[in-house]
Parts: C-alpha cells; sequence; structure tokens
C-alpha cells in the first residue's frame, strides 16, 4: 500500500509544476509522531558542561586523563587500567557477561560514550557525577584495587604526569616522606592499608584525597569528550524533517522503517528510551531474572543510599561549582517500591555494539531482550514497572532488531582519544 504526496518543487527561483512522488506508508508519518521522532534526534542533543569539575574540557586535564584511562599502573596488579573493562575497539565496553578487573564484578560494564550526558552514574546510580564515578573503580577491591597514597605517589613520581597536575592543580605538596605517606594507604577494604590510612594525620589524609579527587576530575575531562555520532537514524530523520523521501528510503530500508514504527509507536519503547540519547535516565526494574550463583542486586535501593553518603558528591567540598543546590539528591526517590532491583536506564545508541544485555549480562542479543519485554517472566522479587502488551510477531521482532542497528554511529572524538596514548 503507498500514498500519493503532492509536493511543489522550487528551482533556480523558479516554480515548477506539482509532481506526484510514491511515498511508501512505512515512510508516512502524523504530525505528531514527527514531533515525536524529532525529540531523538541527535541535532538535539546538546554538549554537557559539567561546572562541578573545574577542569572539564581543558586540553591539559583531557591529555593527563586519557593517559590515565590506559595506565595498568593504577591497579594492585599493575595490570588493569579503565581501558581493560572499556575497549575502544569494543565501544567502550568489554563485551562480558560481567566485567573483569582484579577479580569478576557482579555487574556488566557498560559504556562510558556519552556519559557526561547522564545525571548518575553506574547502573544503581551511586555517584552524581563523571568524576566521583571514575574514584569508584580505582578503590574497588574487585576492579583497580589500588588505594589513595598509591595513587598520588604514582602521579608524584611520574614526571609527564605530575607536571600536567601542576598546570592544572598548583605545585604538588611533598608527599616522598612514607612516614606520613605511606606507600599503601585508604579507606579500603584491605586490612593494611586501611589501617595505615586510619594511621595518617587527618591533614596529611587530605593532602592525598585532594590528589585522588582531582585525578578523578582529569579522567573524567578525558570520558567527556566521547560522545556518540550521528547514525543513518539520524540522517533519516533529518530527511523526514526535510520531506525528502528520497533520502529516507536510502537512510532506512522497509524493514528498519517499519522497525521504528514498532518501536515508536506500537511497542512504545520511548516511554523510557526518550531523548537523543535514548534513555529517560532513570532507573527501573524490569523484572530481569537473576543469574545462577547470584545474589538479588538491589539495585537503585542501595545507590540511592549510596550516593547521598558518598563523600564526593554534590554537597561534598569537592564540588567546584559555586552553586550547590545539588538538586537531584534534594528530591532524589528512595522509596522501596519504586527503586528496589531498578537499574539505570540505558542509552541505545549503538546498542548493537554493546552486547551482552542487562545489569548482569543475562541476554545475549537485541532479540533476547525484546523477547523479554513481549513476554516477561513471572515476578520473583518488587516489579515496579508495568510491561505493556506488545503482542509481536517474529517478523516485528526482526524489524526491531534492524531498527536498533541504525543507532550504530561513530564516535565522535578526536582520533588520538580513541586509542591508547603515545607513552610519555
Amino acid at each position: 500500500m503507498k500514498l500519493l504526496l503532492i509536493v511543489t518543487v522550487v528551482f533556480t527561483g523558479y516554480m515548477q509544476s506539482a509532481v506526484a512522488i510514491d511515498f511508501p506508508v512505512e515512510h508516512s508519518w502524523t504530525e505528531s509522531e514527527k514531533a515525536l521522532l524529532k525529540t531523538l534526534w541527535i541535532e538535539k542533543l546538546k554538549e554537557q558542561k559539567d561546572i562541578t569539575n573545574r577542569v572539564d574540557n581543558n586540553p591539559v586535564a583531557i591529555s593527563m586523563g586519557h593517559n590515565i584511562f590506559f595506565d595498568k599502573r593504577f591497579s594492585s596488579n599493575k595490570k588493569v587500567a579503565c581501558a581493560s573493562c572499556h575497549h575502544p575497539d569494543k565501544y567502550f565496553t568489554d563485551g562480558l557477561d560481567t566485567a573483569q578487573g582484579i577479580k569478576k564484578v557482579n555487574r556488566n560494564a557498560p559504556t562510558i560514550v556519552g556519559s557526561s550526558q547522564h545525571s548518575w552514574f553506574f547502573l544503581d546510580g551511586r555517584s552524581d557525577s563523571l568524576w566521583s564515578q571514575a574514584l569508584g573503580p580505582l578503590e574497588n577491591e574487585l576492579e583497580h584495587d589500588t588505594n589513595r597514597t598509591q595513587v598520588a605517589h604514582i602521579i608524584y613520581n611520574d614526571p609527564y604526569l605530575r607536571e600536567s597536575y601542576e598546570k592544572l592543580f598548583g605545585k604538588m605538596p611533598v608527599i616522598s616522606n612514607k612516614k606520613h605517606f605511606p606507600e599503601h594507604a585508604g579507606p579500603v577494604k584491605n586490612i593494611k592499608a586501611n589501617q595505615a590510612w586510619k594511621s595518617m594525620h587527618k591533614k596529611d589524609k587530605q593532602v592525598i584525597t585532594n590528589i585522588f579527587v582531582n585525578v578523578g576530575k582529569v579522567i573524567a575531562a578525558y570520558e567527556a569528550r566521547l560522545q556518540p555520532g550521528t547514525s543513518r537514524f539520524d540522517y533519516y530523520v533529518k530527511a523526514l524533517l526535510e520531506n525528502n523521501i528520497v533520502e529516507m528510503q536510502k537512510q532506512l530500508s522497509t524493514k528498519e522503517a517499519n522497525g521504528l514504527r514498532i518501536f515508536a509507536v506500537k511497542a512504545k519503547c520511548t516511554v523510557c528510551h526518550s531523548g537523543p540519547m535514548f534513555t529517560d535516565k532513570g532507573f527501573h526494574n524490569i523484572s530481569v531474572p537473576k543469574r545462577d550463583g547470584y545474589k538479588h542486586d538491589w539495585g537503585r535501593y542501595n545507590g540511592s543510599r549510596e550516593v547521598l553518603k558518598n563523600p564526593f558528591n554534590c554537597r561534598s567540598q569537592y564540588n567546584d561549582s559555586k552553586d550547590k543546590s545539588c538538586d537531584e539528591l534534594e528530591y532524589i526517590v528512595m522509596e522501596r517500591h519504586e527503586t528496589q532491583g531498578a537499574m539505570k536506564t540505558p542509552s541505545l545508541r549503538n546498542v548493537a555494539k554493546t552486547a551482552p544485555y542487562m545489569h548482569a549480562g543475562q541476554f545475549k542479543s537485541l532479540k533476547e531482550v525484546i523477547e523479554h519485554y513481549d513476554n516477561p517472566p513471572p515476578v520473583t522479587f518488587r516489579q515496579s514497572e508495568l510491561f505493556l502488551d506488545f503482542n509481536l510477531n517474529d517478523k516485528e521482532v526482526d524489524a526491531l532488531v534492524a531498527f536498533l542497528k541504525t543507532l550504530n554511529s561513530p564516535i565522535k572524538a578526536k582520533p588520538d582519544l580513541l586509542r591508547p596514548p603515545v607513552l610519555n
């Protein structure tokens, strides 16, 4: 079935006669549907400036953060870097069900591309800034398993890192005296390092923590430069807004366009996957089955409590913004029925590159994910979301998967930031 669209073509200043163009139904959208698709368009994506991080977008900080991101010295066994779980050639994920640092982690490693667009960080949102998130894995015994004085000493003893640090934050305090600043000390689970931290003078702890926080801020400065590029879907929306049917057909096949219609209209996926990042930035319990051998994951229920206790949250002294109203923390949702088992809605941009899916990699393919939504298993613990009755047949599932693949795009970043840095 096809519709006829009558258009008037303007060429070199003269009005031409109206012509009839075959306008396939799969590419025919109502005005309200056009408006919805426009909200998903990457052109609506605004650059986010992190006012809590004074070195955000600073070239020296970006370069320093880039170096640290790939540096395996920032781990207890010198074998783990941020890039170990966030590979550039895997869209900054690792392709594993659950991440592997020093030990096996109980959650999937999400991509960091476009992460600066979010309000909450980690799958449970236990951090409220990109830089405070960057600090978590460093001291986590399953991930980097390092500690604050170790991190500070690496910066202090490396000529390039120290020079960069001092350009950004001023002259580093002298921390070479190991009696005041032990090689390994921090508020971590490692008993020896924890005891060493407790024995340190309060002022010395503050010196080290300041350096530690600044490391998180340069890592965030680097990560924030990694943004999703323009996908075929985005080119399609541009053509749609220009009523350019030829370009629309070029960008999306009939199958892909039908998949988009299922996504936006029939299945109403935009209820949660909204905006140019295809995420509402919220938290939802969608009854994902627990992985065998893993404990029940309380998700946002615990994360909402942890972020309030996080010593590096918006209300802390480390927030570089003059405005510390911290509305996100002020109005945080903590009710059990809304947060138990809820996880952050992931972006769908480049989703075809980030398998496996869900918080512990429960699903290997996009088809499995869609089938879960279409026919969710019985609830095993509190479910806070309502599932829509999709009733998708196999052809529709395949079309929806085909559409999701049109969200693939290059990473929008300088080429040198997408590979390990040249050693300084």
